[in-house]
């Protein structure tokens, strides 16, 4: 299987962005992504919720494909639960603030700090706890549509958040299709039915996410 990225140069990358406030965190490490991997990170798309497993974060995704993703991702006021069993493997880079992690017979914690790498393989599963501004980046690989059930089911079962579960899957539309228009493929015969296919994709969830989104939030109590 040939893979876009490479999990240590993201490492690498990430670490661009650990002691600068947000959001200059997250330019400076979209910069070296950018300049370790021309014309892959998408920077124009939203941040959006995540809720799964019992945690809610917020992130921002930079690429993705049938096969693999990269995303920032945090929160500014901390999160816990399960991080699934999946398919695929996970990389992450903290950035900012701390993160407790556990498995299955571990009696003490691991703690993880700014600059840490961290990995949960498949069909691994891990108890985490995410401090005040916890920050990361994430680099998944894998069969990423195995556990979309498992990135949306919360949003729409338990917090009837539809418009987070349909931006998410807008933006996930828009850079499959991004990554189908721009890479052939290991196989050159359906090149051009993948190009077509890609370039009905990213419109449509570019359209999909856009229409989804509401409106910035204001906490100011309206008069009367």
């Amino acid at each position: 299987m040939r893979y876009v990225f490479d999990p240590m140069k993201v490492h690498e990358c990430s670490k661009a962005g650990i002691g600068k406030p947000r959001p200059e965190m997250f330019n400076a490490i979209e910069e070296e992504l950018e300049k370790a991997y021309p014309g892959r990170i998408f920077r124009d798309g939203p941040w959006i919720y995540s809720i799964a497993g019992g945690v809610m974060i917020q992130m921002k995704v930079l690429f993705a494909s049938l096969m693999e993703y990269l995303i920032i991702w945090g929160t500014p006021i901390g999160s816990e639960g399960h991080s699934g069993r999946h398919l695929l493997g996970f990389w992450d880079t903290l950035l900012d603030g701390e993160m407790w992690y556990y498995a299955e017979g571990q009696f003490e914690k691991s703690v993880y700090k700014p600059g840490d790498h961290l990995y949960v393989g498949p069909f691994q599963a891990r108890g985490m706890v995410f401090k005040d501004n916890v920050w990361a980046v994430e680099y998944a690989r894998g069969p990423i549509l195995c556990s979309l059930p498992f990135g949306l089911a919360d949003e729409i079962l338990d917090t009837l958040d539809i418009s987070t579960a349909a931006q998410t899957l807008g933006v996930y539309m828009e850079l499959v299709g991004k990554h189908w228009k721009n890479d052939a493929g290991p196989l050159p015969l359906l090149s051009l039915p993948r190009k077509l296919v890609g370039s009905i994709l990213d419109p449509a969830g570019s359209a999909l996410w856009r229409i989804c989104r509401p409106a910035p939030g204001d906490d100011t109590p309206p008069a009367g």
